[in-house]
């Protein structure tokens, strides 16, 4: 089977880590898969996730995997859109099986460039842009977007239930056109790599909380400072960690500092977030909005409870049994949260969690849509 595989940027967030892994699993599986995606130059990398990309580029190129960079492919609108349109055209024009668009832009220029061009095509939103990201007006024109492009799709991919579902309350595509399939997480590694850290530091728990994301408003970091205010009045010396860099940083940086909390968060910038899950007690992510919440996945996969508000994928995710999904605009109630005494054992259900979402998982169900789609079915 021929593959192509198109997105926005490359980087490392979680929609990039997804697709790239998905190439990678298909390419070893035996099929030919191209990955083409704009410049990472708008993507603010740090040096281990430029890293970290580095490495899992090399795994899919060794395996045989082409790469293709569309320069004038970019995220903001701009003429530059019609360039990144022709130079999908071209590519498609080589002949591929399944085209696969991944993220909003991409999914736009790249199934408007295979229509009629690709025998079949499937789209992934990685979440959607419908909340918190945009004022009405530009919502509602992406919305209009959406619907009318799901004419080209013969098949639209869900992380979770509830994102499908969002969808289809704005009249996003029908709903035998959508699939739901979790974006996948390499659990079995990250555990190996857990267990390496503790058996190397015995005993050690540095953290009360960890939290992994950018640190842009829709990622609600904001509201996670002002919960922690409250955790540090109940517990003086309790400490957060704080993975992750971008526009907010230093507007957070100043609430700890106005809050006086600054000795209790940590803000680490982009470093591998492995050996702060393995020293923590349990996770936080209190997004405005989140397709699923890969990380949410890892932390799990390290055995952490984990503390999320309670909105599209999360909700979905975080269960009872390895977490709570909640309002985040209730300072008080995140706080008593993150606090909670979790019962010993809670790690196993959220390991088990985990593996539900595991990159085979994900890549068998990839495997059987693009199956079923050729076959007609």
């Amino acid at each position: 089977m021929r593959i192509l595989h198109i997105i926005t940027r490359m980087d490392g967030g979680g929609s990039a880590v997804n697709t790239l892994l998905s190439a990678t699993a298909q390419q070893q599986a035996g099929h030919q898969t191209c990955l083409a995606f704009g410049s990472s130059g708008e993507s603010e990398m740090s040096e281990t996730e430029r890293e970290q990309l580095a490495g899992r580029m090399q795994t899919f190129c060794e395996a045989g995997g082409e790469t293709v960079v569309l320069p004038s492919l970019v995220r903001q609108p701009g003429w530059a859109d019609f360039a990144a349109y022709w130079q999908m055209r071209q590519l498609i024009a080589r002949g591929f099986d399944v085209v696969h668009t991944h993220t909003s832009k991409a999914g736009t220029l790249g199934r408007l460039a295979a229509w009629g061009r690709a025998r079949v095509v499937v789209h992934t939103p990685h979440g959607h842009i419908f909340h918190g990201y945009f004022g009405k007006l530009k919502t509602s024109l992406f919305i209009g977007i959406e619907r009318f492009l799901v004419a080209i799709s013969q098949a639209l991919i869900a992380l979770t239930q509830a994102e499908r579902d969002d969808h289809l309350a704005l009249g996003v595509g029908r709903i035998e056109q959508w699939r739901v399939i979790p974006s996948g997480v390499d659990v079995k590694e990250i555990q190996r790599r857990i267990m390496v850290w503790r058996e190397d530091h015995p005993d050690v728990q540095q953290w009360d909380a960890v939290s992994v994301g950018r640190l842009v408003p829709v990622k609600g970091m904001e509201r996670l400072i002002r919960a922690w205010v409250r955790v540090c009045e109940m517990k003086p010396d309790a400490r957060l960690a704080v993975v992750g860099d971008g526009e907010e940083r230093e507007k957070l940086e100043k609430m700890c500092d106005e809050s006086g909390i600054a000795n209790n968060v940590y803000f680490a910038g982009w470093s591998d977030p492995v050996p702060y899950f393995a020293a923590s007690r349990c996770f936080a992510l209190l997004s405005h909005n989140e397709g699923m919440g890969r990380v949410v996945v890892e932390a799990m996969a390290a055995g952490l409870p984990c503390v999320v508000s309670d909105v599209c994928g999360l909700k979905e995710l975080v269960t009872s049994d390895c977490g709570v999904a909640m309002d985040a605009e209730d300072t008080n109630a995140v706080a008593a949260a993150l606090l909670y005494d979790w019962p010993d054992d809670m790690h196993i259900a959220c390991v088990e969690r985990a593996e539900a979402y595991s990159v085979d998982v994900m890549v068998q169900a990839l495997q059987d849509l693009y199956d079923g789609l050729l076959n007609g079915a």
